[in-house]
């Protein structure tokens, strides 16, 4: 479906307004974390923590649940049926933010690090050869039709964003949500689609599959654009704060193995991603090292952050606001303590 204002706001409204009346919930023990997860290469960290045992060897237990989309998990987070997830910097978590959703980004889950992003920009066939063959001819793009996975989420951002810098209005933009990234890519082969965002090696399959070519990378449009963090509610953080703590060291440390993993096309690691995404070793390893940027010390750029959060209120006014403050969307605590533990003594090593 095409997306504006009144129908981004209808479609969120019942999860805005549970999250801001989010109560305790019964959840599992202490040192027990039930988490959302994505089953993408971004997510490498988390399935190198899982394999290596550095969960365990903090003590805590992890309990996935897997989403397609970080979007879709933030349901289970509300219902308390999750203690943290994946959450990109969507419209929906913006909107739930500034109406006092009790929630907070404590951890980094990806950026568009130059070099190192997974987002892809991908053209039909007829854009492409019409000449829309690089990022810089966004310009081309007026009254194109564009497909995303989730409303308001990163696909949309860096797709406006685009159209933003080649001096179109994004809100002018025909942007239809609700396909996953393999549908997507199918899209482009039957004239849905003039232009998507597909993360790699995804991507890949709208070349193999001759219904696409790939024209650039977010980082192109965006750079060091932050793809998502980790949530958590304040009621786990005041409740269990050391799981948190715990949590963040083992994703710290495995989110600096995953990208020395993918500047040097480690086996082993291609060997955990590829049995965890089901993705084929020699499509992980040809995406290397564009598997997704992490902060060595997990912070997440706060900046990018702000400036999306700005981007869904004042430019494409798909929410009311106001744009929270940073003290109302963070709780870094978390991943300073962590990076200060692992410099102190590092369980890992």
């Amino acid at each position: 479906m095409s997306l504006n204002r009144r129908q981004f706001v209808a479609a969120s409204a019942g999860s805005a307004l549970a999250l801001t009346s989010f109560t305790r919930r019964a959840r599992a023990q202490s040192g027990t974390l039930r988490i959302g997860v994505v089953p993408f290469i971004s997510s490498g960290p988390f399935f190198i923590a899982m394999a290596k045992g550095y969960f365990d060897a903090v003590d805590i237990k992890v309990e996935p649940q897997t989403f397609m989309d970080g979007a879709l998990a933030v349901p289970a987070l509300v219902a308390g049926e999750l203690d943290a997830t994946v959450a990109t910097i969507n419209a929906g978590l913006i909107n739930a933010v500034s109406k006092g959703a009790n929630y907070k980004l404590v951890l980094d889950r990806g950026s568009e690090m130059v070099g190192l992003g997974s987002m892809t920009i991908v053209a039909s066939n007829k854009m492409y050869e019409a000449g829309l063959t690089s990022i810089d001819k966004f310009d081309m793009l007026e009254g194109a039709k564009f497909t995303i996975q989730a409303p308001g989420g990163i696909d949309q951002y860096l797709l406006a964003r685009g159209l933003q810098n080649a001096g179109l209005d994004p809100t002018k933009a025909a942007f239809r949500a609700g396909l996953t990234y393999p549908d997507i890519v199918k899209s482009l082969g039957t004239g849905l689609t003039d232009v998507a965002q597909i993360p790699v090696p995804l991507a890949f399959l709208a070349e193999k599959n001759e219904v696409g070519k790939i024209i650039g990378a977010g980082y192109e449009i965006d750079p060091g654009a932050q793809l998502g963090c980790f949530a958590m509610p304040e009621a786990f953080l005041d409740e269990d704060r050391e799981t948190a703590v715990r949590y963040a060291m083992a994703h710290i440390q495995a989110a600096r193995e995953f990208v020395a993993a993918a500047e040097s096309k480690d086996p082993e690691v291609i060997a955990i991603i590829s049995e965890a995404t089901k993705v084929p070793a020699p499509l992980v390893e040809r995406a290397a090292p564009r598997w997704t940027g992490y902060d060595k010390d997990g912070m997440p750029n706060v900046k990018s952050c702000m400036d999306q959060a700005a981007f869904w209120v004042d430019t494409m006014k798909l929410i009311s606001g106001p744009v929270p403050t940073e003290e109302a969307l963070f709780d870094l605590s978390v991943a300073e303590e962590a990076a200060a533990r692992l410099a102190k003594e590092n369980p890992f090593l």
